[in-house]
């Protein structure tokens, strides 16, 4: 048994959970059963629970086994003691609850309001048999009882753990120091960590600002999980002279764990003076080292830091180090980003974070290769090198793992040793105590036990999985990961949501925001591979994902099952699983209905404690009956490809503990009996398809409910507005047909008292006539409560915003959305919502004027986005203001996204802020593009030097009315250091670019500008791109494109270039030019009518695809010119420097033009709509037949058969046909050939191809052949 399960069977037990269950189980005993002799066991229980305590708090992670294994038994017996008795006091909580609903309901019919209470007691103590529930109880608590008498026998090892206590300060420094480092370096050579060493170099050696309000101190970080490189790291920086040369004093000093101020204060001064401090306390430490840093410039990296605690502890250690000259930085190594945030908050500064992810597959591959092969000799190991890939993939970038697992196998070189152990997961390897497994593990000993035990849930999700917020936190609470805390004020969802960003921040779960052109799409939490290992070794026992059950043995502890099943008679590995809490089971394969059902019902009645069940269903499946009896049942969640759940969705109505239903299906059109849902009186979060929540009448008795998304109010009894009354729960509220809303009803609804309301929605559904201001009174009396964080206005049809909106009432709103809204003509000021964060407008026909946008620099919140869309009517954000570059019609300064599209209308923008990231402009009536603030030194804690713009993406495409680019942004005096990529497209009036092209953006990495067919090169500069260009797009430039190619010379980053609709390109850049261009990677040409000649081509020698479409005097050129002479295997030593690995072309005498015609190597080849073709260039095709593996022919109308020698090609892997209706018959294929397709064919190849056809034989061995889309028959 894993001891990660043995810690569990004590900590998730803990003693305060066991005083409540003892002080509820004797509140039932004594209401409702004789309790003779039962008061003294709750008195010796409860005396006894301070020892219990007492040996969770002694039990030692590393070596519980080594301690006591009867200690090991004991904890077992505890916990299953503890679950007994909360299965019991379930059980009469789940009888109470359907006790209140049927007195609920007969109040309802009856309408008497009295004596309720004292026909629910006596209803409760007649329904239950004496002999039933209360003796179950009554022996639980006994069971309980002797389980915890048995900790008498673990006081003496509690005692001997206290002696050992005071020689713990002792062995703590001792471990520590086998973790020490120091500033020299081990590694002989280090890989992939060049471009973090520069981003952290150019951090350190950058100037200060002149700003005096600037501290002397800076902080930085470098965040990663266990051997991730962050101490290699550190130490290439630490003896960098360029580094050095940038600070008086630099001291290394390794922390570790405990973290103490007056330990680590020695070590610093120690590391200046080379000598042990001659004082031992705090104060005299602060002041020797005062002393020593006075007005010094210093770098001070504390390597392995893991406090992100002990606030006090920073402080003390920080005190005297403010001391310093200007520029002086503190740079910490750690696991956790919490750290650097704790440290900076010490100081009352802003910290910048290095996060290493992990290195790039091919240095990992070198790392492993040193390890795994060194002092070998290279021949011998030829056949190693292909499983050694395949290691590195499993190895997710972790350098340590790379060096850990070469070095393992280094000593094992015997193939099917390798091949072995690639079948096996990462943490069963047995690397001895520095695996990568046992060193990530140190962060997971610093975590919580809370927190340890939702670490360890997630390993039942699989690897690479995206962990939703609500989805992770409803299940935890699902499960019962989540417990109430002494603050009973605090939701369980805020407390779970609480971990989860706790885990975030101490870097065992990475946050990700998906973003499509500044709108969020996705939002998740992802856990890197390695540390899914780590969640799956440490919850052994109690936690198991199980990718297909076949046969293997599920030990009988496991409490929460992931598992996958292909038939129904594995079903039978489960049945034992009498401790399962949570199943996670997917149906899939061929069995019938009958068989998984069935079968699946039985197994059921096994999990009596179940408390989450998720089953997805890819077969035919029938909600078992059984499901209705799992009576501890909090969440469950039904997904079907076949057969509906909803259908029988009234199997769950008895389930009164149920917190969460989640079914996933489509459901239009069904008729749905849901009388019975309003009996789910625990129902927290309902997650059902669209329409169905419309179906559910009096959906207000569910007053626990905190998600309803999609309420259609309708104008009958049971579905109207009023429903909401009492559910003062609510957190996400989203309301349909707000037309059907009845005015005198609105109050009714409350949402003003609905203090945990964050998201409300509400949507009119038509524009239907109502009388006037209608629309305007009822927004205005669906005020919700001044807490609430996303407001959604969709279809409304008043002429207003309501009153409340534009007060400062909604002090916490961070995004407003009106969609839709076709009677408002102005958008009111919406300064005073302070801390709004993103707003979005769209479809908003006759929206003409905005108010003001200024905000309080003391209250404005970071990183904004703005988004106007389809506002056609748009022409003035002024606000009233007659200047538009005013400061008081500003977008606020920390905007970080802007969006304007479809808004012809409008002509001119305000001032850009500084701070700005992302600018789109589409679809625009902009006369000129605005300017932006030189800086904003006035915004407290910016990082942005003055006058240095944080613009790093611009796309403006499709506004008729610019005509040139010299008065704005992109050509006043600022520095766009941070441009990264710009767009410029569709502008048909533009005629002047910047006075220097893109010269002055230096960093810039994509530049496309397309359609712009009136640019000048008046005044232009023969030099207009910068040398840090990686990707060109250069289509329809008028007369800047000979220019623009005139300048790629010296481009030594650039790896991509398309060249379309290029009228004047006679020829490709010299041969002089393209010799530069060291990257080169991917050329595109495209519809450049005069381009006549390829040469210079053969000097890429980088070039590995090759792209050309519709250049018709190219293919004129090619027609002239005769085919080479015959191939010949000799040919195959030919040097070409030129060895493209896909070429793309729409003519194939394309291939006869040099220096395409001597080309070999090639991997792929697609000819896309040549329809003159007769044949196959099969001379060029066999020069390259060692090589080719795909090969595409596509819309060859005249192409009439396929020649012969198909079958020697040895490496083709896939080959598609498609369009070339006049093959009907295949040649033999070659026994390389993996995928075969053919689409739009003759009837007559069709036939043949199928199963027993006439060509069968030749495509017999393919894996995979669909012809027309179908596979044969």
């Amino acid at each position: 048994m894993a001891t990660a399960s043995l810690v569990f069977a004590g900590k998730a037990v803990a003693t305060p959970v066991i005083s409540y269950m003892l002080n509820k189980a004797f509140t039932y005993l004594v209401n409702y059963w004789r309790t003779e002799d039962m008061e003294s066991v709750k008195a010796e229980l409860l005396k006894m629970l301070p020892h219990v305590q007492a040996v969770f708090d002694a039990v030692d992670w590393d070596n519980i086994k080594e301690q006591s294994a009867a200690l090991d038994a004991w904890l077992w017996q505890l916990r299953d003691a503890v679950e007994e008795a909360e299965d019991s006091l379930d059980e009469l909580d789940y009888h109470r609850l359907k006790e209140e609903v049927k007195a609920r309901d007969e109040q309802e019919a009856s309408g008497s309001v009295s004596k309720l209470k004292g026909k629910l007691i006596r209803k409760l103590t007649k329904h239950v048999p004496k002999n039933g529930m209360f003796k179950r109880l009554k022996e639980s608590v006994e069971g309980l009882h002797k389980a915890i008498a048995g900790v008498k026998d673990f006081i003496g090892f509690v005692n001997k753990v206290g002696v050992v206590n005071h020689f713990m300060d002792y062995e703590l420094k001792m471990k520590g120091r086998q973790f020490q480092t120091s500033s020299r370096s081990t590694a002989v050579e280090v890989f992939g960590l060049e471009k973090e060493k520069d981003i952290m170099i150019k951090w350190l050696t950058e100037p200060t600002g002149n700003d005096p309000a600037d501290t002397n101190l800076r902080i930085f970080t470098i965040v990663g999980h266990g051997g991730f490189g962050k101490t290699t790291l550190a130490q290439l920086i630490y003896n960098e002279k360029k580094v050095q040369g940038c600070f008086d004093i630099c001291i290394w000093v390794s922390v570790s764990s405990p973290f103490d101020a007056l330990t680590i204060t020695e070590g610093i001064i120690e590391a200046i003076s080379k000598e042990a401090p001659p004082a031992n306390t705090l104060e005299a430490l602060h002041a020797i080292l005062e002393d020593r840093l006075i007005s010094k410039r210093f770098l001070l990296i504390l390597d392995n830091v893991w406090n992100d605690n002990d606030m006090d502890g920073w402080e003390k250690l920080l005190a005297p180090l403010r001391i310093g000259g200007a520029g002086s930085t503190i740079l910490l190594t750690t696991r956790l980003k919490s750290v650097g945030d704790m440290a900076g908050y010490a100081l009352g500064l802003k910290v910048r974070h290095l996060k290493l992810d992990g290195l790039l597959e091919k240095d990992v591959l070198m790392l492993f290769n040193k390890h795994a092969f060194s002092g070998l000799n290279i021949d011998c190991c030829k056949n190693f090198h292909s499983l050694g890939e395949q290691f590195v993939k499993k190895i997710s970038g972790c350098p340590l793992a790379a060096k850990v697992l070469g070095a393992h196998l280094r000593d094992n070189m015997k193939y099917m040793y390798w091949k072995k152990i690639l079948q096996e997961d990462l943490q069963n390897l047995q690397l001895g105590m520095d695996g990568v497994i046992k060193v990530l593990s140190l962060s997971y000993h610093h975590l919580p036990s809370n927190l340890q035990m939702c670490f360890r849930y997630c390993s039942i999700f699989p690897q690479g999985y995206r962990f939703g917020k609500k989805e992770l936190v409803e299940m935890w609470l699902g499960s019962g990961m989540i417990l109430q805390t002494t603050d009973e004020t605090k939701a369980l969802e805020d407390i779970g949501g609480g971990c989860l960003d706790e885990l975030a921040r101490k870097s065992f779960f990475e946050f990700t925001s998906e973003k499509k052109e500044g709108v969020v799409l996705e939002e998740y939490y992802a856990m890197h591979d390695v540390l899914h290992d780590l969640a799956q070794a440490v919850s052994s026992g109690e936690c198991l994902r199980v990718g297909v059950i076949r046969s293997m043995k599920i030990a009988k502890s496991v409490c929460h099952l992931s598992v996958r099943l292909v038939n129904s008679v594995h079903l039978k590995e489960l049945c034992h699983l009498n401790n399962l809490r949570s199943l996670v089971i997917e149906f899939v394969g061929d069995d019938s209905s009958t068989n998984y059902s069935i079968a699946f019902d039985e197994i059921l009645k096994s999990f009596k404690s179940l408390r989450l069940l998720s089953i997805t269903a890819k077969c035919w499946f029938d909600m078992p009956d059984a499901v209705s009896k799992l009576v501890h049942l909090r969440y469950i969640s039904l997904f079907s490809t076949k057969r509906s759940f909803l259908m029988s969705v009234h199997k769950l109505f008895t389930l009164y503990h149920l917190d969460t239903l989640k079914i996933m299906e489509y459901s239009e059109g069904k008729t749905l009996k849901l009388n019975g849902m309003s009996n789910l009186v625990s129902l927290r979060n309902l997650h059902v398809p669209y329409g169905t929540i419309s179906s559910i009448p009096r959906i207000g008795k569910l007053t626990c409910l905190e998600y309803l998304d999609g309420f259609s109010v309708q104008k009958k009894v049971g579905y109207t507005v009023s429903e909401l009354k009492n559910l003062a729960q609510l957190r996400h509220l989203c309301l349909r047909e707000i037309q059907n809303v009845d005015l005198r009803e609105v109050l009714d609804a409350n949402l003003k008292e609905k203090k945990q309301m964050r998201t409300l929605s509400l949507h009119w559904s038509s524009h239907e006539v109502v009388a006037e201001n209608t629309d305007d009174l009822v927004l205005d009396n669906f005020q919700p409560h001044s807490d609430l964080e996303e407001f959604y206005i969709i279809g409304f049809s008043g002429t207003k915003l309501p009153f409340w909106i534009t007060k400062s009432y909604l002090v916490n709103i961070v995004l407003l959305k009106i969609i839709n809204c076709c009677k408002i003509e102005h958008l009111p000021s919406l300064a005073n919502l302070f801390s709004l964060k993103n707003l979005y407008l769209q479809d908003l026909s006759v929206l003409a004027s905005m108010g003001c946008m200024h905000h309080e620099c003391d209250k404005i919140p970071i990183g904004c986005s703005h988004s106007f869309q389809k506002c056609p009517s748009l022409v003035d954000f002024s606000g009233g203001v007659d200047d538009i570059e005013s400061k008081e019609i500003s977008f606020p300064p920390y905007l970080s996204t802007l969006t304007i599209r479809g808004c012809p209308q409008l002509m001119k923008l305000p001032t850009l802020p500084s701070m700005l990231k992302q600018l789109k402009i589409q679809k625009s009536g902009l006369m000129i593009l605005p300017k932006m603030y030189k800086n904003y030194n006035y915004i407290e804690g910016s990082l942005a030097p003055p006058n240095e713009s944080q613009l790093t993406n611009v796309l403006i495409e499709y506004c008729p009315n610019l005509k040139s680019l010299l008065h704005c942004f992109l050509g006043q005096d600022v520095t766009l250091t941070s441009l990264r990529e710009l767009h410029v497209n569709q502008c048909e009036k533009l005629e002047h670019l910047p006075p220097n092209g893109f010269m002055g953006l230096v960093n810039l990495q994509i530049l496309e500008v397309s359609d712009c067919s009136m640019l000048k090169k008046s005044g232009m500069e023969v030099k207009l791109l910068p040398s840090s260009l990686e990707q060109l797009s250069i289509k329809s430039c008028g007369e800047l494109e000979n220019i623009l190619i005139d300048s790629l010379a010296g481009l030594e980053s650039l790896t991509l270039l398309e060249l379309a609709n290029c009228n004047h390109l006679i020829s490709l850049p010299s041969v002089e030019t393209f010799e530069t261009l060291t990257a080169f990677r991917v050329l595109g040409l495209y519809d450049c009518p005069e381009l006549s000649s390829l040469d210079g081509l053969q000097c890429l020698t980088s070039l590995s695809k090759l792209t050309i479409r519709r250049c018709c005097s190219l293919t004129k050129i090619s027609s002239l010119q005769p085919p080479s002479q015959c191939w010949s295997s000799q040919d195959d030593s030919t040097d070409n420097s030129l060895k493209l690995e896909a070429l793309f072309i729409d003519d194939h005498s394309l291939l006869f033009v040099e220096p395409l015609q001597s080309v070999r190597f090639t991997r792929r080849l697609s000819l896309l709509g040549d329809p003159i073709m007769t044949s196959l260039p099969e001379q060029w095709i066999l020069q390259n037949r060692t090589t080719l593996s795909s090969l595409w022919l596509w819309n060859v109308k005249s192409l009439q058969c396929l020649p012969s020698s198909m079958k020697d090609l040895c490496h083709l892997q896939s080959f598609t046909l498609f369009n070339a209706p006049l093959i009907n018959s295949l040649p033999d294929m070659p026994a390389s050939l993996k995928y075969l397709s053919i689409g739009c064919c003759q009837t007559t190849l069709a036939e043949r191809c199928r199963k027993g056809g006439c060509d069968w034989s030749k495509i017999a061995h393919v894996t995979l052949v669909k012809i027309n889309g179908n596979e044969p028959l």
